[in-house]
């Protein structure tokens, strides 16, 4: 039995809900700034959303307070069932391959409603192409995976979607239909060589990280067994950095899927075991070094870089009309210092290896939710 409500414990949940409080804006429930300076965002709503679930917090607030919070992201449904940031497309219908712009965002706000307990107003009819095992293998297939980052996010939305058609409308054949559609397309798309995705067409190995890590989220929802488990723990720990990070000076996102991976695959084979926990601790050191100083949040880059150190990370863009993904480098403006994102991702992939260590001074009780497919592992990490 890990230790619960450690000092480690609450000095992180005490740093990331301090950010949170921060961002609050007005009065009405569940309306955040994502960065300070900034006006309301969705990013900042539903991130502030994930980090009080992550310390249990959410649990405890009054349905009727929920319920408001969850109305920020029913406003921005469409009458075909997709979200989108922009009103004018309330009753607009797309077809699936118009989808681009939209995936991201429709996955955001159903991973808010889900943790908010609300079922959206509209059934997600947008997705009627899909509903068919051949078109949804083609529809995979279809990604250029040489960008596996960007092939998967787009990949883990759906599958975002295709749950909540299962959880909330009943639709038991989900499961068969992601099997026979969904997971024999990723099966092809495998390299074996590597345990990541998309590598066999060129993604270079951090690339290919990012781009597993969206799609082994899946895997563990549905119970499918993970191949290649131990070139993936080989492929995993070649991308970390001698400073323990998955990225130069240190990103939220690109950090949080280290860590997660090596969490995860920590429970799925005993291979490398000393190196996954060598690299895991080394990870930890690297993480606390984006703890803010006043204890008000995660800092976008190590405490200890300047900017010559840092990388812009890619953000991808999905463009309408376009058929592969723009990226947008930010990250790299050393005015910008906190955003919501980091308040979630670093006390959260503190939280798995602290759970994968057991000994670190961070184990507590986190609360996981598996609906939230980044907040999905391999069952034994998360289970008390």
């Amino acid at each position: 039995m890990q230790p619960s409500n450690t000092i480690g414990f609450k000095r992180i949940k005490a740093s990331a809900l301090n950010f949170v409080a921060q961002m609050k804006i007005g009065d009405r429930p569940g309306i955040y700034s994502k960065e300070a300076g900034k006006g309301e965002s969705f990013y900042g709503s539903y991130h502030a959303a994930h980090v009080l679930d992550l310390f249990g917090e959410l649990d405890k607030l009054p349905e009727k307070h929920k319920q408001t919070w969850a109305e920020n992201f029913l406003g921005r449904q469409t009458a075909q069932g997709y979200f989108s940031s922009a009103k004018g497309d309330f009753n607009r219908s797309i077809t699936i391959d118009e989808m681009e712009p939209f995936w991201h965002y429709t996955r955001g706000n159903i991973w808010a409603l889900r943790l908010l307990g609300v079922k959206p107003d509209h059934e997600f009819s947008f997705m009627e192409p899909l509903l068919n095992a051949e078109a949804l293998y083609n529809w995979v297939k279809k990604y250029d995976w040489s960008n596996s980052w960007a092939a998967g996010n787009q990949v883990l939305a759906c599958a975002t979607v295709l749950f909540a058609m299962r959880d909330w409308y009943g639709m038991g054949e989900i499961d068969q239909l992601m099997k026979d559609g969904m997971y024999r397309a990723l099966e092809e798309q495998l390299d074996e060589e590597t345990g990541f995705w998309g590598t066999q067409f060129g993604a270079d190995l951090p690339n290919g990280l990012f781009g597993t890590i969206h799609v082994t989220p899946i895997y563990f929802a549905q119970g499918w067994p993970l191949r290649a488990v131990e070139r993936n723990i080989d492929s995993t720990l070649k991308c970390q950095l001698a400073d323990g990070s998955f990225w130069p000076g240190g990103s939220d996102c690109p950090d949080f899927d280290g860590a997660y991976m090596m969490a995860n695959l920590a429970e799925l084979s005993d291979y490398r075991k000393g190196d996954l926990e060598k690299a895991a601790r080394a990870y930890l050191e690297h993480a606390l070094m984006h703890e803010d100083p006043e204890g008000r949040g995660w800092l976008l880059h190590r405490k200890d870089s300047i900017p010559k150190d840092w990388k812009p990370r890619p953000h991808w863009i999905w463009k309408a009309g376009m058929q592969a993904a723009t990226a947008e480098l930010r990250d790299e403006d050393p005015n910008r210092t906190h955003i919501m994102l980091g308040s979630w991702f670093y006390p959260l992939s503190i939280a798995l290896i602290a759970k994968m260590l057991g000994d670190t001074g961070f184990e507590g009780p986190y609360h996981f939710s598996p609906e939230s497919l980044h907040v999905c592992n391999v069952p034994s990490l998360t289970e008390a």
